[in-house]
């Protein structure tokens, strides 16, 4: 069975209709944006707790425990 060659130089219409899709690639194309869409939200998560990681801040101030640095 000979397959057909699809050239897309100039981008026809009648060439891009003639595309099909098979359902693997559809399935894996749709897994990979959910997966790149998982991982902006957990970057975006990540991000937003190392900023703000008191849900509100506090009026006392806040000091950390930290050895004095000798010039």
């Amino acid at each position: 069975m000979a397959r057909k060659v699809i050239i897309l130089n100039r981008g026809s219409k009648r060439r891009l209709k003639e595309i099909r899709w098979k359902l693997v690639e559809v399935f894996s194309l749709a897994l990979l944006a959910i997966l790149l869409f998982a991982m902006s939200i957990l970057v975006m998560m990540w991000e937003v707790h190392d900023v703000h990681p008191d849900p509100e801040p506090t009026n006392t101030p806040q000091f950390k425990d930290a050895e004095p640095k000798e010039p």
